[in-house]
């Protein structure tokens, strides 16, 4: 692979993001490996990578727990990450992990809060099965903060304003995601908080649907909203 040197500001965030260690709410921990890193040409610092994990025996997950796009910003623009999230991980052995339930998925989300800098934001994929408790969450206008995704990256750091890519704009944004902005200042960050709490509050009081599915995705982004909005009390 042989990159440029506008790539090297993104080929260092790809390294410490492969350095990192996911610890699972079983108390294991998980060593991440780059299985893909490659320039996306014509763009400048864009690199294309493929993260997977190894488990305590040192064997590499078949299936990656994450892919996407690592931007080293530039020209007043932060870095930012464009990634999709498969939880579901599969060895050659044959085991299966769900990394969901084992919190890695979490876990990666908070590693990339780390790397971000105030004024770059994250993106998650939202389209594929994995994330449809997210997708049907913003479809029932549940705030993106007490969305499935939307929360671990509230709880990541990235506590800016959300964006729903939702709808291409120019044809060329790619599947459906939830973008996290981290505010640039602390000005910034206390109105973009401020905003949060205020659409959480309402969210909260508003009646139940009466189909069924529909009422347990509204319940849980209840149960979100309600921790942010105690958390956020108590804090204060």
């Amino acid at each position: 692979m042989t990159l440029l040197a506008s790539d090297l500001n993104a080929r260092t965030i790809a390294d410490r993001l492969a350095a990192g260690r996911l610890a699972a709410r079983d108390g294991r921990t998980y060593n991440l490996r780059l299985t893909d890193l490659r320039a996306v040409r014509p763009r400048a610092g864009w690199l294309r990578f493929a993260l997977s994990v190894r488990d305590q025996t040192g064997q590499l997950a078949s299936t990656p727990l994450a892919a996407g796009i690592i931007s080293a910003g530039g020209r007043g623009v932060k870095p930012w990450l464009e990634v999709s999230i498969n939880p579901q991980l599969e060895f050659a052995d044959g085991e299966k992990l769900d990394g969901r339930l084992a919190g890695l998925e979490e876990a990666l989300i908070d590693l990339i809060g780390t790397l971000i800098p105030p004024g770059g934001h994250l993106m998650v994929e939202y389209e594929s099965p994995p994330h449809t408790e997210t997708h049907r969450a913003l479809l029932l206008g549940v705030p993106a903060a007490a969305t499935y995704l939307g929360n671990l990256m509230f709880n990541a750091g990235f506590r800016g304003h959300f964006k729903d890519w939702y709808i291409s704009e120019g044809g060329h944004e790619g599947p459906r995601k939830l973008q996290g902005n981290k505010s640039p200042s602390e000005t910034a960050a206390r109105e973009a908080l401020r905003s949060h709490l205020t659409e959480l509050a309402k969210f909260i009081t508003r009646p139940t649907p009466e189909n069924e599915a529909d009422a347990a995705v509204i319940t849980r982004a209840r149960a979100r909203a309600d921790k942010i909005l105690r958390d956020f009390h108590d804090a204060g």
